[in-house]
């Protein structure tokens, strides 16, 4: 399943989707023809068949000289080293099952774009045969929020060469965690003039901003903020604070156990890891304190 910080990317791709684009693609707006999303429902995403890509973009070029294009973006919280070969099975899908239109024959162009939350991801291959005419080539348009430099981005917005929907992914970007930065945003966040999209940038940015490892900062300067508006947003901030917990009791169980009886064997940290239940990590985590040795702590845990 898509965790929230997926969910809330493509939530925040959408809230001006055609400025979001551009920026990912690196072109101005009016160049892309954005005519709105693809409906997907039917080519589910490689290694993700419980859900449909849901942001595929049908664009159609201003100089209408060629097939529109349905382009898949993508989003990755870490980069993903076989991004490349889900993306080949996953266009080839869209190429042959899509249709532009009822024309016989008729097809997209296909293509897409990657944004990486965190880390700097390689979804691009270039392969050639040498001495012979056989090529296989992918150019994706790949985005690392941490390479991009939150200073300029906030500047751009300032001087307006950039939406105010790219605001929630600041925190992911070089040097977003700073209160200086913090303090610009609120500025820009403040001229908003819809309270529930003001609600909405600020719980995507506390997301995002956990993501970066920077939400303590996030959340202190941004006190008295109402993120609550936003019930969707607020779920996923909800969320996140879950996960957190139980990746907590995880590593605690894990390091009781360690510092009682030494090294912990893989496939008991492995359960551990595994293990999404907060109240009976909880129990494991008193299990590994007052269990005889390792056999007993397995025994009772259920960990064979």
């Amino acid at each position: 399943m898509p965790n929230h910080f997926d969910q809330a990317a493509r939530f925040a791709a959408k809230l001006d989707a055609p400025a979001f684009l551009a920026w990912a693609l690196g072109v101005a707006p009016n160049a892309l023809g954005f005519v709105g999303w693809i409906d997907t429902r039917a080519i589910p995403f490689p290694g993700a068949t419980d859900r449909t890509s849901d942001t595929v973009a049908r664009l159609e070029p201003p100089r209408g000289t060629e097939p529109p294009w349905a382009l898949a973006l993508e989003f990755q919280t870490e980069p993903d080293a076989a991004m490349f070969a889900r993306l080949l099975e996953y266009l080839s899908h869209l190429w042959a099952r899509a249709r532009p239109d009822a024309e016989r024959g008729s097809r997209f162009n296909v293509g897409a774009a990657v944004v990486n939350l965190t880390g700097t991801g390689y979804a691009s291959r270039a392969m050639a045969l040498p001495g012979t005419v056989v090529e296989t080539r992918l150019a994706v348009a790949e985005r690392n929020m941490a390479s991009e430099s939150a200073d300029d981005t906030v500047g751009r917005i300032e001087r307006a060469e950039l939406g105010r929907a790219l605001l929630p992914w600041v925190p992911l970007m070089r040097g977003g965690g700073a209160v200086t930065i913090i303090e610009r945003w609120k500025g820009l966040a403040l001229l908003e003039p819809d309270h529930r999209r003001r609600s909405e940038l600020a719980g995507l940015a506390l997301v995002f901003a956990e993501a970066a490892d920077v939400r303590p900062t996030w959340e202190a300067e941004l006190k008295g903020w109402n993120v609550r508006e936003s019930q969707v947003v607020n779920g996923w901030i909800a969320e996140g604070r879950a996960e957190g917990e139980i990746g907590a009791r995880r590593a605690a169980a894990i390091a009781v156990l360690e510092a009682r009886f030494g090294s912990v064997p893989g496939e008991v940290v492995a359960a551990i890891t595994a293990n999404a239940d907060a109240a009976q990590l909880q129990t494991w985590i008193a299990l590994a304190a007052r269990a005889a040795d390792l056999a007993a702590f397995r025994a009772a845990a259920g960990i064979q």
